[in-house]
């Protein structure tokens, strides 16, 4: 540094020279310091030409994750690379744990700097991490920019309660910009990041547990905003009939305190109805199939998978009437609903449309409608109701539906969060079961959603980079050790 210091003094002009010689000592430092000072903040300032954005879908059964080089400025993501999947136990918990529940979140992100590591990816050059929460995120924090913290995973561990991802992985990821968003969030966002023409869209998501979101864009068409929420008290409190003799394990009870959830292994077997949350769980899908190792087998009926499947699509064909009908009560009739998730699959080409009646349109007696209707039931159609027929579009395959929520993750960074609402109460006060939670995002640098997708979605279209080989994993190591990794998407 002193030689490169010299070097730049003896090529100044020799009147500047002569001027710094006849300053004193102390002055000299001060002014040095301060050119120094701000020429490395205009560094820093300096847009970068590219930044790695890495999307990371936590599921209760597998983590998944997608790698992107993005533009920075821009909308348009250079490469995209869809890592191997691994599973959640593997990043999130921890064998050596002495309690039953092993779920260790505050030790994930060294295992997630490991496991990137051997897909030849180096955590510290991230620019940014977007995680997708199964459950729901806490809207009570100072900084409404970005959520970071957990409010609840129902379907894995409490100690993911108050877990703080910005905070946990900053020593790991210390460029990372972190946000995280509740995958029913997520896989809305990678609907509308697909289909850009979509106005309105019902999302069911078919996981551990079903969850329900919903896409509303700009009615104007000018793409000023798009909104999504979770509505989770519509498959707790939704009420479906069941023409199955397979009726459902689980369920609530009623109790003085107030609701209640039931042991899974409490079951009303054959029942004539179901709240969805319970008719189309993962325990549903795994004991059909007689394999479920939770559930006494007397529980089970074994069915082939011929058999299970169409017992699951006449499930899912109710869920979806119901379902479409209450988002017709607040946002009028959706374009489509589409149906991820790992147990979504099963029903395709079984299900194709979703049917209900106008809800303005209703017989206002009671006595005089057909039982079935209004819990995803058919009745006969008559000059007074209007019906409405929705499409339903339901995940090729599993590798598929996988990248829509992923794609959703990537796609929320082109955005800034502006509003917030949650709506309703939540009658089982455990976070993820309140009348609703409303999300409003509007495009960044003032530009429409149209101006965004329009490059971002042709560019996600484009097949994504090859794993990468085994071979190269020792070569990634070697890069880190030297800390000559370049930071680019693929090795």
């Amino acid at each position: 540094l002193g030689a490169r210091l010299l070097l730049a003094a003896l090529r100044l002009p020799e009147a500047a020279c002569e001027a710094a010689a006849t300053l004193g000592t102390e002055r000299l430092d001060d002014s040095l310091q301060r050119t120094l000072g701000r020429a490395a903040e205009e560094e820093e300032d300096a847009p970068k030409s590219e930044e790695l954005v890495l999307a990371i879908d936590v599921g209760a059964t597998r983590t998944k994750l997608l790698l992107c080089a993005m533009t920075v400025g821009g909308c348009s993501p250079g490469r995209v690379r869809r890592l191997p999947p691994v599973p959640t136990a593997r990043l999130w918990q921890n064998p050596a744990l002495e309690s039953e529940d092993k779920f260790d979140p505050e030790g994930a992100p060294a295992r997630v700097r490991d496991y990137l590591l051997t897909c030849g990816v180096v955590s510290s050059q991230l620019g940014r991490l977007v995680f997708a929460v199964p459950g729901t995120v806490d809207l009570a924090t100072e900084d409404r920019s970005d959520y970071t913290v957990v409010k609840n995973t129902p379907s894995m561990s409490p100690r993911f309660r108050g877990f703080d991802f910005k905070l946990a992985f900053r020593e790991v990821c210390p460029r990372a910009k972190v946000s995280a968003v509740p995958d029913g969030l997520a896989a809305a966002l990678g609907v509308a990041c697909e289909n850009r023409q979509l106005r309105s869209a019902l999302v069911l998501i078919l996981g551990t547990a079903p969850a329900v979101a919903t896409l509303f864009r700009d009615p104007s068409g000018k793409g000023r905003f798009v909104e999504v929420a979770i509505w989770q008290s519509w498959v707790w409190f939704t009420k479906i009939r069941l023409d199955d003799p397979h009726g459902y394990c689980g369920g609530l009870r009623v109790t003085k305190e107030g609701l209640r959830v039931k042991p899974k292994d409490s079951h009303k077997i054959p029942h004539h109805q179901a709240r969805i949350r319970f008719a189309l769980d993962v325990l549903t899908w795994e004991r059909l199939h007689g394999a479920c190792a939770e559930l006494p087998p007397h529980t089970q009926p074994s069915l082939s998978a011929e058999a299970a499947a169409k017992v699951w699509a006449a499930r899912l064909q109710r869920a979806v009437d119901a379902l479409a009908e209450r988002f017709h009560s607040v946002y009028g009739p959706p374009e489509e609903v589409h149906v991820l998730g790992g147990n979504a699959t099963a029903a395709r080409g079984l299900v194709t449309a979703a049917k209900y009646v106008v809800p303005e349109s209703r017989n206002p007696n009671p006595r005089s409608r057909p039982r079935g209707a209004g819990m995803g039931g058919t009745s006969a159609e008559s000059e007074e109701e209007l019906w409405q027929r929705v499409p339903v579009r339901v995940a090729q395959d599993d590798a598929t539906q996988q990248q829509v929520a992923l794609r959703g993750l990537l796609y929320s960074s082109h955005f800034k969060l502006k509003q917030v609402s949650a709506p309703g109460q939540d009658p089982l006060a455990r976070g993820w079961t309140r009348g609703g939670e409303i999300y409003m995002y509007v495009p960044k640098d003032g530009r429409s959603e149209k101006e965004v997708s329009a490059d971002f979605v042709a560019d996600m279209a484009s097949p994504v980079e090859p794993q990468q080989p085994r071979c190269a994993i020792a070569a990634a190591r070697r890069r880190t050790a030297g800390s000559s990794g370049d930071g680019s998407a693929s090795t």
